[in-house]
Parts: C-alpha cells; structure tokens; sequence
C-alpha cells in the first residue's frame, strides 16, 4: 500500500485488527489485492472537458457518478496521498498515523496535516476541501464526507496491483500523462536494479518473503506491501509452486503459517524477512534462533534479508520506487 501496509509504522497492529474485519467482511484482502473487475475506470469529462478551461469532470465511481473538480486544489486523502502524490497532486491532509512517513516521501510529505486515525470528521470540514478521497476503512463515512465535498470512494478490489493502481487514478483525475511517467521511472529502476544484480542472482532464483507480527508468521505475495511487488515484479524472482498458487494466485497474498511449516514454504534461494513494530527481540530470536528456521536452505546459505519495516512497510508508487534499489543494493553488498 501505502503503509503503516501495504504499507503506517507505529499503528500497524491496529491496522492489522481493522484490516480482519475488512477481510470478514470482503473474504480476505487486506492489501491491495484485486478482483477481475475495476469499479472505478471510465471516466466521462464535463461538457468542457478536453480543454483546458474545463471546471467539473464526471466519473464513474464504486458508488456510482460523481462531479469532482477537473483541476482539485484542497484534496484531503484518507488513503492514496501516496498515489496522487505520484501523479502531482499534493494532498492538504492526509492520515499520519497509518500511512504517512515513508522515507522516500519526506519532502513531498511535508506541510500535509493530519486528519487522524480514525478521520476526524471535524478536521476534515475544517480544511474545507474541493475533493475528498478514501478506500475500505472509511467508507462507512462516505455519505458523512459526501456532504462535505465530492468523494472518490476507490475499494481494494478496484485494481490488481500498483500499475494498475495509478493507471486508474491517472484516468479518474486527468492525470494519464503523470501516470505515464511513473510507470516509465518504474520501469527504468526495475532495469537499473535487475543489471546491478546480474552477477550475482542466477536467471530463475526462488525467494519468499514472510513477515513476523509478534508470534505469528505469514507468508507475503507480491501484492501486499513489504516489498513483495519489487522483489516479485521489478526484480523478478521467482515464487516457490506453493507460494504461488496459495499466496499469489489465491489473491489471498497473506498465509499464515505455524513454525513447524517453515520449511514446506520457505525452501527457497532467498527468503527475505520483514519484522513488524511491535515485535520484541525475544520474538525475533523465537523464530531466527531456531532449529527448524536454521535447518532452511537459505539460511544455510547466508542468503537472509532483514527488510527494515520502516521502510518496507510503504506500498505507494514512490515507495516502491525507491524499494527497487534498496533490495538490489542489499543483495549485492550481501554477495561480495
């Protein structure tokens, strides 16, 4: 996602109990995991539309049309502040606690207010906004936030991953040229990082990447934050069978699996490994100090990646971006 999925840090775990009675509610995505259908594509423009004096644009929405301004100047972002950011267009405020403070986004962060976790209606009012624009965990307020300005109400289940994502956003808000962009800076750090590891990683490797959350473990897709989208996607690696067909192709994009079950999904070329906040030093050592997490392949190898979760935790364009050549630099200086 954006984070603190996906993407913020310090309020991870209470996402994580929000995010439970989403996927009660949804039948398991927590992350931006997608179905067949995007609710949010076609866009139909004002009567003035195409030309630069063009005031309104009319959009089809997961909550039917809407009216939005074709230039918005006051967006507040209960999620996406991540995405638009990407496309050049600098929300007033945003939520802090859960999904600001990524590291590849602190200039472009900086003067956004805080709208709270949860949103404060009232805060929201107060910044009096020409576009309001949220995902799953606000939509119970849509009609609430409606009243205030025109709302965009984008679900997880509108898009696959995160081209998809802003190719949607691009189109939503006459931003295609933006997003056009992102997705030729994507793909250029995909190919910078792939040439920087050539020497290093074999045509074919397998790797995992699992997060630990206090005691528990899971086993992380490509479409859930954590890096998974530039390990899989950008770095191509390749997914163990398995994983596959019980993590990705599920689109459940998290497993949770007992210790004991380590080795029947992490026998991998690499296992990269992300600790939630929150999570002790004791915890840690419960998992990487034993018998059965040493007895992996990768392990014996000296092929395991700590990914710092401040960092990793981030799942916006520009995050992800910047994911890139974090994990190719630490393979490289891991393989000297």
């Amino acid at each position: 996602m954006n984070n603190r999925l996906l993407t913020k840090p310090a309020c991870m775990i209470a996402m994580m109990i929000v995010t439970c009675l989403l996927l009660a509610a949804c039948g398991q995505s927590t992350a931006p995991t997608a179905s067949s259908s995007i609710a949010t594509t076609n866009t139909d423009t004002s009567t003035n539309a195409g030309t630069d004096t063009a005031t309104e644009r009319t959009i089809d929405t997961a909550k039917g049309k809407i009216t939005i301004p074709a230039h918005p100047e006051r967006i507040v972002s209960t999620y996406y502040h991540g995405t638009l950011i990407a496309l050049g267009l600098k929300p007033v405020a945003a939520t802090k606690e859960w999904w600001m403070g990524s590291p590849f986004l602190k200039e472009q962060e900086q003067g956004i207010e805080d709208v709270g976790t949860p949103t404060s209606i009232e805060k929201v009012m107060s910044l009096n906004p020409d576009l309001i624009v949220i995902n799953d965990f606000d939509v119970k307020s849509y009609d609430q936030f409606s009243q205030i300005a025109p709302t965009l109400y984008v679900p997880y289940t509108a898009y696959n991953n995160p081209k998809e994502e802003i190719q949607m956003f691009g189109k939503l808000l006459g931003r295609e040229e933006q997003a056009q962009a992102w997705l030729a800076q994507y793909d250029e750090a995909a190919r910078a990082a792939r040439e920087k590891i050539k020497d290093v990683v074999k045509p074919g490797e397998t790797a995992v990447l699992i997060n630990v959350r206090e005691k528990n473990i899971s086993i992380l897709g490509d479409n859930y934050g954590r890096g998974g989208y530039a390990l899989y996607d950008a770095l191509q690696f390749k997914p163990l069978d398995n994983v596959k067909k019980d993590v990705i192709d599920s689109r459940k994009q998290i497993l949770p699996i007992q210790m004991e079950n380590l080795p029947d999904y992490l026998n991998a070329d690499r296992i990269f490994i992300c600790f939630n906040d929150g999570t002790t030093e004791a915890q840690k050592k419960s998992v990487l100090n034993s018998a059965v997490w040493n007895s992996l392949p990768a392990v014996k190898n000296g092929q395991v990646y700590d990914l710092p979760y401040d960092t990793f935790s981030y799942y916006d364009p520009t995050s992800i971006v910047g994911q890139i050549g974090v994990l190719a630099d630490m393979i490289v200086d891991k393989n000297k």
